[in-house]
């Protein structure tokens, strides 16, 4: 932005004037002083204002700042979603002047090129800033609220049953097996499954999970931040459960899920393929990764009946009611609700090196 330049009145000696907008109508105005320093500085600062209300400045000065914490897999969702879409047609716009009608044909063009549920999440990102903006008492009401996106095509995911998810492991080779246990018995998530070391199991069998692995563009990291605060969770792991986890011959000193090259960890591009290849070996439905996590919650929540509370904090979940908040789960009942389930996997028709109990 030229900043403004201060000029003497013509027939008016001793008054200087600068250009720079009214606060009010946000119309070209004069800014008189008695001297050129003061005519610049209440230009300037008029021009300051009304930068504060375009969506870039709000979006640069005021958001990013507050989303630190995240992951960075939403990190780079929230950066692709605005520089790429959002800045490039609102970002000069007066945040109080964004109206939802704007908004309705611009999210009406992104979904005749883009996935109804890529769409979603990027209305999600939007939608996260203008909160904030309420919040900050610039804008009173958010515009996105009443934008209408095309439903998505809601796929069903496939859910193994105790019997299939027991042969999946039964079959499953070494390289696979420890991820196909973190996540089917476990509840992991992809990333947070890979990221597991030996060194954050105690002595006691409980496994903490505190960071994951992402692929991201140029290779994968290792990443201290989870999904949500809960994902941070502890896990008790049922005697034979830890057992089969630490037993397999990785080849590595560090982590659970390695790989056969050098015992770095498995990559997560490796998985979708390997995962695969085991569900043929054991001739179940093809699961995903994020298949095998929600069977777990399923065969808990359904076959084992295991409380909600519990389930949740075993699967990273934020609370869904205010009830669910105040109840506290202490390790006692995830200790009693994952030795039922690993003795419902571990020993009904399998081989005795399954077997939990003599």
């Amino acid at each position: 932005m030229k900043l403004p330049t201060a000029y003497p009145v013509k027939n008016r000696p001793g008054l200087w004037a600068a250009k720079g907008v009214d606060l009010t109508t946000l119309k070209r105005k004069t800014y008189y002083a008695k001297c050129p320093e003061e005519a610049t500085r209440l230009a300037y600062r008029s021009f300051a204002i009304e930068q504060e209300y375009k969506l870039f400045d709000f979006y640069s000065r005021v958001y990013l700042p507050t989303v630190k914490h995240r992951s960075e897999n939403w990190l780079n969702q929230i950066a692709w979603t605005m520089d790429r879409y959002v800045l490039p047609r609102f970002g000069n716009h007066d945040i109080r002047e964004i109206k939802r009608a704007e908004l309705q044909q611009f999210f009406n063009v992104l979904a005749s090129t883009l996935k109804p549920t890529t769409v979603s999440k990027m209305k999600i990102v939007f939608s996260g800033v203008l909160r904030l903006a309420i919040a900050d008492e610039l804008i009173q009401s958010n515009p996105t609220e009443f934008v209408r996106l095309r439903e998505p095509r809601r796929e069903e995911k496939t859910v193994l049953t105790l019997d299939e998810l027991r042969r999946l492991i039964e079959a499953s080779p070494d390289i696979i097996r420890p991820f196909v246990l973190l996540t089917g018995c476990c509840g992991l998530r992809r990333g947070e499954a890979l990221g597991v070391t030996k060194g954050a199991i105690s002595r006691a069998g409980v496994l903490s999970v505190r960071q994951q692995v992402q692929q991201l563009r140029g290779g994968a990291i290792i990443s201290p931040k989870l999904k949500t605060e809960n994902s941070y969770r502890e896990i008790p792991l049922p005697t034979g459960l830890l057992n089969q986890l630490l037993g397999v011959n990785s080849g590595s000193n560090i982590w659970v899920c390695s790989d056969s090259n050098g015992g770095g960890f498995l990559k997560p591009t490796l998985i979708l393929k390997k995962l695969t290849e085991a569900c043929t070996l054991a001739e179940v439905p093809r699961v995903s990764p994020h298949e095998l996590r929600h069977t777990f919650i399923s065969l808990m929540d359904n076959d084992i009946e295991a409380p909600r509370t519990v389930v949740m904090a075993l699967a990273g979940h934020a609370p869904q009611s205010t009830t669910d908040g105040y109840s506290h789960v202490k390790i006692e009942q995830k200790i009693r609700w994952m030795n039922r389930f690993w003795d419902q996997i571990s020993t009904v028709c399998v081989p005795e090196q399954w077997a939990t109990r003599a």
